[in-house]
């Protein structure tokens, strides 16, 4: 009886041992087919260089300093840092969220939220990106070649800064799960010192957004607008320009052309001397000669005689150190002697 019974249990193990067999050889192929790719660091956030941001500032700037890039199971996120010169603690930036994207892991769940733009989300990004700086919306409606946007100024040691949201995606009612979907989000944060708020508001206006995403239904810009009426019809003329004056090419100015000429040689220039003014002297009286006399020291003597009116008087020489003009004066002969007619007896020498 013991051997009939180990012989049936014998039996049905060995019939079932090929299945135990087959168990154990799939296992380890059923297990190693779960295995995945290990994931990179760099495979979620990395930096890229400037040419692949998905958005680039006006060609006035601010430059692109460098770009951070995220990647999500519905989304690309980037943060492009821009140069600055305020002195506003913290970054300028350009800050995109591209959502409708496919997923780079299959079995991640890493899903970037895409909630709605209210007012307390942005005064909540406002207060992070700009501590400190108390930021003023704005009430006027503006928009771009995307759509509407906001924005709010602030004013923070000498710099302002400015701080612009926008959401960019199609119409409601035109969004469906194979066409118009997905979205853009965008933030702008500058700062700069001594600028004006039409110089920073610029930026808002004339950013552009460099990517796509490759699907025929993404489409967050909505259907293009309807072509305007008349166009291609007669009777509605079409000009370059809106009615104007201003020129369809303005009209450069020229440019001004220095010609250099040699100077004329100056004339010589001729110093006039005046000629000293006469020295007024008092006009001297003439001298007269009077004869010497017998006995005499045989000395002509010279007297001031005044002047007789009518006769100009000579003016006397003039009278040097060491010389007297009756040692230079000359001896006049003695007058002729008189006849004996005139009554006076006379001698002659």
């Amino acid at each position: 009886m013991m051997n009939e019974y180990a012989t049936s249990v014998d039996r049905t193990v060995c019939g079932r041992l090929p299945y135990v067999a087959a168990f154990f050889v799939i296992l380890p192929l059923a297990l190693a087919s779960c295995g995945g790719q290990p994931i990179q660091p760099g495979a979620m956030a990395k930096m890229v260089p400037p040419e692949q941001a998905i958005a680039m500032p006006p060609p006035a700037g601010p430059s692109i300093v460098s770009v951070i890039d995220r990647r999500y199971d519905n989304a690309i996120e980037q943060e492009i840092y821009l140069a600055t010169s305020a002195v506003t603690p913290g970054q300028n930036f350009l800050k995109v969220q591209m959502f409708g994207t496919a997923s780079p892991f299959r079995y991640s769940s890493n899903n970037l939220g895409a909630g709605q733009v209210s007012q307390s989300r942005i005064a909540s990004e406002m207060a992070s990106s700009l501590r400190g700086v108390s930021m003023v919306r704005s009430q006027f409606y503006v928009q771009n070649s995307y759509g509407p946007f906001g924005y709010a100024f602030g004013r923070s040691a000498g710099d302002l800064c400015m701080y612009g949201w926008q959401q960019i995606r199609s119409p409601a009612e035109s969004i469906s799960p194979m066409n118009n979907y997905g979205t853009v989000q965008v933030r702008a944060r500058i700062c700069e010192a001594g600028a004006t708020e039409q110089k920073l508001l610029a930026f808002m206006y004339n950013f552009t957004i460099n990517a796509s995403v490759d699907s025929m239904g993404w489409n967050p810009y909505g259907q293009p607008a309807p072509m305007a009426p008349g166009f291609g019809m007669s009777g509605a003329p079409s000009y370059p320009r809106p009615a104007s004056t201003e020129a369809i090419v303005p009209v450069t100015p020229q440019r001004p052309t220095t010609i250099m000429r040699r100077a004329p040689a100056a004339a010589p220039v001729r110093t006039v001397t005046a000629a000293p003014a006469p020295v007024q002297t008092e006009p001297a009286a003439p001298l007269v000669r009077v004869p010497t006399v017998s006995g005499a020291s045989g000395r002509s003597l010279a007297y001031p005689v005044a002047p007789t009116a009518g006769v100009a008087p000579r003016t006397a020489p003039p009278s040097y150190p060491g010389t007297s003009p009756v040692q230079n004066s000359v001896r006049v002969p003695s007058p002729s002697c008189s006849t004996g007619t005139e009554g006076s007896d006379a001698s002659c020498r």
